[in-house]
């Protein structure tokens, strides 16, 4: 059965959601190119650096490339990251990042949930309506992942003196963002394609009778 263009574009979207999660999804995982590449934000210190990532740390001197990596660990607390000589301070609770560990989880589990039923199966083990809700939790769940990840972003402080401290987001939270906006697209094809099919289907029985 041919595939409507609701369900391709569905499809297409779906898979760029999953790629880029995957990308962060290894974020400071270990001192190889792109593990310490991707990071959800950066510090600078003294002429150090450390960049935190979904699962540690990696730093290194400002103007070189990263020395190491830390242990990864569940869930990364980014003021227990290493590499500055110094304890950073964020004013935020810290199960914000097991809630950022377990939504990311959640975000990446849906969109690979609505790629296997999209691309492998063509829609025909699981409704429209069930992957327009498993697309639209991803949506929500990474727009909470951006959210947190900002906010932490503009809370760095030194934690002895409470000096603030500058931060920049890194690529991995446009990453982030560019993975909530396929996911967000691909929940409106979803949303479509549920639609369309009803409307054929009313149609056809209008039909009938």
């Amino acid at each position: 059965m041919a595939l409507s263009k609701q369900e391709i574009g569905a499809t297409f979207f779906t898979f760029i959601a999953l790629l880029l999660e995957i990308f962060v999804l290894v974020s400071g995982s270990g001192n190889a190119p792109v593990l310490r590449d991707v990071f959800f934000a950066k510090v600078e210190w003294h002429g150090k650096f450390t960049r935190m990532g979904l699962w540690g740390s990696c730093y290194g001197d400002v103007g070189q490339s990263v020395n190491e990596c830390s242990v990864p660990t569940v869930p990364f607390k980014w003021p227990e990251a290493e590499g500055l000589g110094i304890r950073l301070s964020i004013d935020l609770p810290d199960s914000i990042y097991l809630a950022l560990f377990i939504l990311y989880w959640i975000a990446f589990l849906a969109t690979a949930l609505a790629m296997q039923a999209t691309l492998f199966t063509f829609f025909r083990r699981l409704p429209e309506f069930i992957l327009m809700l498993v697309s639209l939790m991803a949506t929500g769940a990474l727009f909470i992942v951006f959210i947190i990840i900002v906010v932490s972003s503009a809370k760095f402080k030194n934690g002895a003196t409470g000096e603030d401290i500058s931060g920049a987001i890194g690529n991995g939270t446009w990453l982030v963002l560019g993975a909530m906006i396929a996911s967000a697209i691909s929940t409106m094809w979803y949303t479509f394609n549920c639609l369309c099919r009803r409307n054929r289907t009313t149609a056809f029985d209008d039909l009938k009778a």
